[in-house]
């Protein structure tokens, strides 16, 4: 089963609150926390193949205050 992390990066001039529940009601997102750091949002996401993992990272994508994402794939051993 595909797996990720999904960095996401906020735009300042939205409610990271409500993009953070946007982001939570995403299909394929387990777990998603805001952080401090360089990134303002962490996103857990597992799909059944990888076409539904890229179809939940589009849709983490067109959350309103997204600017942009960058997703480590997990690597199963």
């Amino acid at each position: 089963m595909p797996a990720a992390y999904v960095l996401i990066h906020l735009n300042m001039s939205v409610d990271f609150a409500e993009s953070l529940r946007d982001i939570r009601a995403v299909d394929g997102v387990m777990r998603a926390d805001l952080v401090v750091g360089p990134d303002d949002c962490i996103a857990f996401v597992e799909s059944e193949d990888v076409t539904q993992m890229m179809n939940t990272i589009r849709a983490i994508r067109l959350v309103d205050g997204v600017d942009k994402t960058d997703t480590r794939s997990i690597a199963e051993m």
